[in-house]
């Protein structure tokens, strides 16, 4: 559980360079395909697997609170998701993508740093270490 969770704190130190970098790949690649179904599920999905795994795996990590906490956010964000229709994810991710665009830098250091922190929080507990 360890390693899933350090693999997507990786992804996300990835995404928030790429967001900095060319966040045209990004922001492209979701406009390109929100008629689609399958990111709907995706994002759905996604979430509900990282919930799980993040509740899971929050004793192995320094700051097992705040994972857990993250864990039951994904939960709460897949839930939602459901409850939202694809209709309604569709015509949310429309309005939202052009009022984040001129921050994409910002979101991308976020993301760099919620990756940093995932990977950090899974480096070995404090007790390992003394």
């Amino acid at each position: 559980m360890k390693l899933v969770v350090t693999s997507f704190g990786i992804l996300m130190l990835f995404s928030g360079i790429v967001l900095i970098v060319k966040p045209g790949i990004i922001f492209g690649f979701m406009e390109n395909n929100m008629e689609s179904t399958s990111l709907y599920i995706f994002a759905i999905v996604v979430r509900l697997v990282l919930g799980i795994i993040f509740i899971v795996a929050a004793k192995a990590s320094k700051y097992p609170t705040v994972i857990k906490f993250l864990g039951y956010l994904f939960l709460a964000a897949a839930s939602l998701l459901i409850f939202m229709g694809q209709e309604n994810f569709q015509h949310f991710i429309n309005s939202v993508i052009p009022n984040l665009r001129p921050f994409n830098t910002l979101i991308g250091l976020f993301s760099m740093v919620f990756g940093g922190f995932l990977i950090y929080a899974f480096q070995g507990k404090k007790s390992e270490q003394e």
